[in-house]
């Protein structure tokens, strides 16, 4: 916050000089110099900010600058004020470190290693850390991609992401002297990111059709390897082989549909009422309802529907149980975007919103969570992550919910798995023109109740007793 322009009038002369380059500084270093030079530029007056951006930005040749802004580019300043580029923000500071690293093979080596206090580090098992990253990531981003590259500054910024998602697929299946090849088969957690690679196939079809028949063979071997260990489960965890059998069959990768049908099978003898499954036969308290059990059995129901399954006749009733769930999170959300904490695995952070987002991309929302409504919900939440600079230690995810708390985390997890919030950015899946960016803000319920004050577009709330599926 000291920085003045003294100090830029260094650095521009300290980076133009023939014996220092910004190819000989870290990545890191690079872009937390970039973050203190715009957060300093919040002390200049408005009207002086952009040009003193510009000014440091175009001397010090830092390609990191945009990215800091959510956009390669510093035409990101221009729109700043539009919701979607707010979560465009989110996207880029999230998942280039993790991207960029994977196209070079430096993940392992980059990715700083958090647990919650106490607990064991999960190097012990050193592809979980990096599947978790790799799968949460693009089950997030995923969708964002499949809208592919055009002429618009976002559109070029998707070109360069869709390069380095095919160099990560390609180190990662294929690529074995790279320090960041998955070993598929070496921990019983792995199925969890399995699934997360099979949702991400789902979510991009064309980018994977694009992906030469090597890889997709080699990925198709590789993660079901991990079918054993989501067996004989008896919570959540059916859903995982399930979605990945999905996003297999979709490809015409595999026809396997038992998993499938079981979780079907399960999740029905689990559900309690109102939108909420039970995660088992207990129900737990927690956004798992919205981190898998809603998300991953209503697309699963999907490919069946997709492939003249009898089982894609129980979609419908399974939507209508989402919805349910989405307009309870909705009115979880606080107008300055903190909304209820409670249950384990809070530390995914607004990755807790999946149902609203999924229901966002695929044009299900319904009618009691207006599309202005829910877009008013989301960037408020995603908002207030922003502000917060330590949600981020060295450009990676911090531990914690609201800045660096480690002891919210789960005792099984580490970094890699923090990299599940980017599944409440499926909403950039849809293009810019989107009713669901172009439709009038609504405020969210919570704050039309309490800051409003007033009787106007409010609904009752009421339980929804739909049938068995």
């Amino acid at each position: 916050p000291e920085i003045n322009i003294f100090h830029c009038c260094f650095l521009r002369k300290l980076f133009r000089s023939s014996s220092c380059s910004l190819k000989a500084v870290p990545i890191h270093l690079e872009r937390k110099i970039a973050q203190l030079i715009i957060i300093s530029g919040t002390n200049y007056p408005p009207k002086k900010m952009a040009s003193y951006v510009l000014l440091v930005a175009f001397a010090i040749g830092c390609s990191q600058c945009g990215q800091v802004w959510g956009v390669s580019g510093l035409n990101s300043l221009q729109a700043s004020d539009h919701p979607r580029s707010t979560h465009l923000q989110a996207l880029d500071k999230i998942a280039r470190p993790v991207l960029e690293s994977l196209s070079r093979c430096t993940l392992m080596g980059d990715m700083i290693n958090q647990t919650r206090p106490g607990e064991a580090s999960s190097i012990k098992c050193p592809s979980y850390r990096l599947s978790a990253a790799f799968g949460r990531l693009f089950a997030g981003i995923a969708p964002w991609l499949e809208l592919g590259a055009d002429s618009t500054t976002e559109g070029q910024m998707r070109a360069e992401y869709i390069n380095l998602t095919m160099k990560a697929f390609h180190n990662v299946f294929m690529n074995e002297s790279c320090t960041d090849f998955i070993h598929w088969n070496q921990c019983h957690a792995i199925i969890v990111e399995a699934a997360y690679v099979g949702h991400t196939l789902l979510r991009m079809p064309t980018i994977v059709k694009a992906m030469p028949d090597g890889l997709k063979l080699k990925m198709a071997t590789n993660i079901q390897t991990t079918y054993k260990m989501g067996e004989s489960v008896s919570n959540n965890w059916c859903n995982f082989p399930s979605i990945l059998q999905a996003g297999l069959w979709y490809h015409n990768l595999s026809n396997r549909t038992d998993y499938i049908y079981e979780a079907i099978k399960l999740q029905e003898s689990w559900y309690k009422g109102d939108g909420a499954y039970g995660d088992g036969v207990h129900f737990h308290f927690d956004q798992y309802n919205s981190y898998v059990m809603h998300p991953l059995l209503v697309d699963a129901v999907s490919v069946c529907a997709m492939k003249n399954d009898p089982m894609g006749a129980k979609h419908a009733c399974l939507l209508k149980r989402m919805q349910r769930w989405a307009v309870v999170q909705e009115r979880m959300i606080h107008p300055d975007g903190s909304y209820l904490i409670v249950g384990r695995s809070e530390h995914y952070r607004f990755g807790a919103f999946q149902s609203i987002s999924q229901l966002a991309l695929q044009g299900q929302l319904p009618a009691n969570l207006p599309k202005g409504k829910a877009r008013t919900a989301l960037t408020a939440v995603i908002s207030r992550f922003l502000s917060n600079p330590d949600n981020f230690i060295d450009g990676w995810l911090s531990a914690g919910v609201n800045g660096h708390q480690p002891s919210m985390m789960n005792p099984y997890g580490d970094t890699g798995a923090l990299y599940l919030v980017s599944l409440g950015l499926l909403q950039l899946g849809l293009p810019a023109t989107d009713p669901f960016w172009t439709d009038p803000a609504i405020n969210c319920t919570q704050a039309q109740i309490w800051q409003e004050g007033k009787d106007v577009g409010l609904t009752l709330d009421e339980a929804y007793d739909g049938p068995v599926c």
